[in-house]
């Protein structure tokens, strides 16, 4: 699986009438005949996040065809039916197209168009069209900022009611208050107001006006009437507070292994257990993937032609090749580091593990040996963060690794190791010579195992329910936690926070582990370091996981990675378009969140940024430049500012060219990087100021950033060719001073402000006044 105008609406004038929203919701039915009767069976894509179980399809009449209808905005979406409790299969017959699932298999895409019929809405008719209109208090629509200071969010279909009201009721009576249209995606207008409220329990009601009539938005629904109310009190719902570091932060992740290797004489030697009789090739040179592997060492740092060229595999591609990166190699690198801007060192996984990936854990509390001691590592944090850079962790909680000493213990000693309940285990003993089987088998005929690789034995958070059926639950005290576990896992996370110094957590696979233990999670966490920052892996909407006592933030692939990819990367749709799927990002999250997403344009899991745009610079430099000024926390994955490619995984883990300034075109894209890195962290209105959009026409647009009196225009052009900007510059009373802050260019605009831009380009302006 892979892994989206201010206007004060008054009492006025309807907007010209439409008979259905140029951009809204269809009705959209997934069909899927399996080949036997499932016990369960649902769709997982990216319209849900991937999780299983959230959308079920059913067979009403029996004749074998399982259906499932949803509202989904145009565009495309990847999915799959998952049959039975993890059998992800591929709806051949079904979708409009397919997409590499990074698994060696396909994901299906469903392309909703006009074939699917709109919802038909209309302004002024007295109707208000209730399909996805509800006020559920999440954090993205009732927003407790602290000090009494809430943010309320409502949101109505596009061009189906004049305007909202925020009605409240205390003890001093109703206060009426109409509310901003803040923004507009492809489906919904969003309606945002924010307020201070008195002590003590507050009732409110949201109204909807449209023609004569108006509607209500109560706890039941759309109501004729308020006498049902929400309640707002501080006791229910605590402020949500983020960490500013983050906010005002530039992240640079790392690859440990394949970044620097700074100290070649802890280089991976294989003697630990976990190697025996994966160190050498077979006879044949060739290994059967089912049921083997081969783990090696690199020599030339540089050749990564290792990882897709491989002649031992049978498509080539090589996930066991070491070339020796380390924490002596970071720490080697900090001046490169810190002259980009970086504030931030987000690191894969550390801790000792058997893969290149290192989220097979084998032990959680120590160094992966080949990378480091716990003793070096600790100096390594100390340096960082005299140089002012926080470190973030990743953790993988949903899996351990087959390497690990509690599996071993648990599959040499079957019920009768303490270790045994913290898996899911279907039979015991494994198969004889556990782990070099010598013959294809099927782990997770035997365990639970992520995504069936043996290699990742599940952990067991809940000992009432097996497997995925966990991960449904919510409540703690709809469990039954495995509170060994649990503690183990909590102890880990506080020790790496208080004991090592490190400032935050990335949490791999976060949706498939129970919520529930994300709130203890979260609770411990905060405990310890208060402004720690947890950001979740989640790829799509991820709005019930990003509030108080969850996440601080995800790593934004849904509503900053894709839609930059599609418009800044390969052209692809209208500025309007790039507009609207920032907005439903901004208006998904509550905003001191927003501030704090992990906005990256690729990562481990992706194919390089630059050569998913065909090698064009122009791209990636016109993608950086918006990064580094749009809302949230810019994240560069390692190499990216030196021009680095790679396809899908294990090229997008390259090594590091760390002759790079022997490359004209990579020194090119470093002092980029650069000078857009030094101008955000100079600048606090690029970091957090208000963001507006000016315009959104063709293949181009533009925003400002605003913070005090600094202010920041930015205009881009992701078209093929040169294109005209025209700017209103009433909000500036009909004249602009600016400078550009990339070239210092000075100029001055009066009534409009015209330019022209060039082909895949943008220019950042300093408002001068």
């Amino acid at each position: 699986v892979v892994g989206t105008k201010a206007l004060i609406v008054g009492h006025g004038a309807a907007p010209a009438k439409v008979s259905a929203p140029a951009a809204g919701l269809r009705r959209v039915t997934f069909r899927f005949r399996p080949t036997s009767r499932p016990s369960e069976i649902s769709l997982a894509g990216q319209f849900n996040d991937w999780a299983i179980g959230k959308t079920p399809m059913t067979d009403p009449d029996g004749d074998g065809e399982y259906s499932a209808t949803l509202l989904l905005s145009p565009g495309e979406y990847m999915y799959k039916v998952v049959v039975g409790a993890n059998g992800w299969t591929q709806d051949t017959s079904g979708q409009d197209g397919e997409a590499e699932d990074g698994f060696g298999g396909k994901n299906s895409i469903r392309r909703v168009d006009e074939r699917f019929a709109a919802i038909a809405v209309r302004t002024g008719d007295g109707e208000v069209f209730a399909d996805g209109v509800e006020h559920t208090q999440a954090a993205q629509e009732l927003n407790h900022k602290g000090a009494g200071r809430v943010e309320f969010t409502a949101r109505a279909h596009r061009d189906d009611i004049l305007g909202v009201d925020l009605v409240t009721w205390s003890g001093k009576g109703s206060t009426i208050t109409p509310m901003p249209r803040l923004n507009t995606d492809r489906v919904y207008e969003y309606y945002r107001v924010d307020l201070t409220l008195p002590a003590g329990e507050v009732s409110y009601a949201f109204r909807y006006r449209d023609g004569a009539k108006s509607r209500w938005l109560t706890p039941k629904g759309l109501a004729d009437s308020d006498t049902e109310r929400f309640r707002f009190d501080a006791a229910r719902f605590p402020a949500f507070v983020t960490p500013d570091w983050v906010k005002n932060g530039v992240i640079y992740q790392i690859f440990p292994d394949r970044f620097r290797n700074g100290k070649p004489s802890n280089d991976q030697d294989f003697k630990e257990w976990y190697y025996t009789g994966k160190k050498e090739l077979p006879a044949s040179g060739r290994i059967n993937p089912e049921f083997q592997e081969y783990y090696h060492l690199v020599k030339d740092w540089n050749d990564h032609s290792v990882l897709t060229k491989a002649a031992h595999t049978p498509d080539g591609r090589d996930w066991m090749a070491f070339y020796g990166g380390d924490i002596e190699g970071v720490r080697q690198s900090l001046d490169h580091l810190q002259s980009l801007g970086v504030t931030i060192l987000y690191f894969n996984p550390i801790f000792e593990a058997k893969s290149t990936h290192k989220y097979d854990s084998a032990d959680y509390r120590k160094i992966d040996p080949h990378f480091g001691s716990n003793e070096e590592f600790r100096a390594f944090v100390r340096e960082a963060k005299s140089r002012g850079m926080r470190i973030v962790l990743d953790i993988v909680y949903n899996h351990a690794g087959n390497g690990h000493a509690a599996f071993k213990d648990a599959v040499e000693k079957g019920p009768q190791s303490p270790y045994y309940s913290w898996f899911d285990f279907k039979q015991w003993p494994l198969p004889a010579g556990w782990p070099n089987v010598g013959r294809p088998w099927k782990p997770a005929d035997y365990y639970a195992c992520w995504w069936g690789f043996g290699d990742l034995p599940d952990l067991n958070f809940d000992l009432a329910r097996y497997g995925g059926a966990e991960h449904a639950v919510r409540d703690l005290s709809d469990a039954t936690p495995n509170i060994q576990l649990v503690r183990e896992l909590l102890d880990t996370t506080e020790f790496w926070l208080k004991d090592m110094d490190c400032d935050g957590v990335r949490l791999d696979v976060a949706n498939e582990v129970p919520l529930w233990f994300w709130r203890l999670f979260n609770e411990r966490v905060k405990k310890v370091k208060p402004d720690a920052y947890i950001v979740g892996e989640l790829w799509g909407n991820a709005s019930e996981y990003v509030r108080p006592g969850l996440y601080d933030a995800v790593m934004n692939y849904a509503y900053f990675r894709d839609p930059v990819n599609r418009f800044l990367g390969k052209g692809q749709g209208t500025g309007a378009e790039f507009d609207a799927a920032l907005a439903t990002g901004r208006l998904t999250y509550p905003s001191q969140a927003v501030e704090a997403q992990m906005n990256l344009i690729d990562s481990h899991d992706t194919v390089r940024f630059l050569t998913d745009v065909g090698g064009d610079a122009r791209r990636l430099m016109l993608a950086v430049l918006f990064q580094m000024t749009y809302v949230g926390a810019p994240a560069i994955y390692y190499g990216d500012e030196v021009a680095m490619e790679g396809g899908r995984d294990p090229d997008c883990r390259r090594p590091f060219p760390w002759d790079f300034e022997k490359d004209e075109k990579r020194m090119q894209m470093l002092r980029h990087y650069q000078k857009l890195g030094k101008l955000r962290g100079a600048h606090p209105a690029l970091r957090t100021g208000e963001f507006h959009t000016l315009s959104a026409e063709g293949q181009t647009f533009s925003f400002t950033r605003r913070l005090g009196d600094e202010e920041f225009v930015v205009v881009m052009n992701a078209g093929r060719t040169a294109a005209p900007v025209s700017l209103d510059l009433a909000r500036w009373g009909g004249k602009l001073s600016a400078t550009d802050a990339l070239d210092g260019q000075r100029v001055n605009w009066s009534g409009k402000a015209a330019l022209t831009l060039e082909p895949v380009s943008g220019r950042i302006f300093r408002v001068t006044r």
